[in-house]
């Protein structure tokens, strides 16, 4: 398995060997140390900004790194001591993992895709999410579809393809979006049974 921690730059647009216009998300993987290893599995760890806990801190003190550290277990014993963008062709399938934007307090036609109210005839709620009970158990049952807050989950997007790589900059450019926003953490890993395919 190929694997590798970064942050989320952006998006850009490059073209393929037959002229075609394709989006993709720069992606920023700096090395990634290998920080301990066993027979089930590896934990990895890269240098990063924003919240991180007290086993994150501690592990950056003693690595001797002013950022916080943010670690990851990978279930599988990977060689080497670093992880870096160089494992990866351009053409192979990744996943990428992250968290996505937060979107505040949703209504049930924007989180669920409610159909809402008819839009003629007087109806003056046309958003609203009508009838939420039941005559039998005479109670609202678990796992309603309500409003609420909306984002911030962690989400998995499948079948990118790898675009580019630049060495020197530790980036990586895959096809389409991926989940959160600019600077957020993602965790981009090969997939399973993986075969690599042509901008064709």
């Amino acid at each position: 398995m190929k694997a590798i921690l970064g942050h989320k730059v952006g998006m850009t647009q490059l073209w393929d060997d037959k002229g075609r216009l394709i989006s993709g998300t720069v992606i920023l993987a700096e090395d990634n140390d290998i920080l301990s290893k066993t027979d089930s599995q590896t934990t990895i760890g890269v240098a990063t900004t924003g919240k991180t806990n007290n086993a994150q801190q501690k592990m950056a003190e003693l690595l001797g790194s002013k950022k916080g550290i943010w670690l990851k277990v990978l279930p599988e014993k990977l060689e080497g001591t670093k992880l870096t963008v160089e494992q990866f062709e351009i053409g192979e399938k990744v996943s990428v993992t992250g968290v996505t934007r937060g979107k505040g307090f949703a209504g049930g036609v924007k989180r669920h895709g409610f159909a809402g109210w008819p839009a003629s005839h007087g109806h003056s709620h046309q958003r609203r999410p009508g009838s939420i009970g039941a005559q039998r158990p005479q109670r609202v049952v678990k796992g309603q579809k309500m409003a609420g807050h909306m984002g911030v989950e962690q989400f998995t997007s499948r079948g990118s393809t790898v675009l580019f790589i630049d060495n020197t900059n530790k980036t990586l450019v895959v096809s389409g979006a991926v989940p959160g926003p600019r600077k957020g953490r993602v965790f981009v890993k090969s997939q399973v049974n993986n075969s690599k395919v042509s901008n064709g």
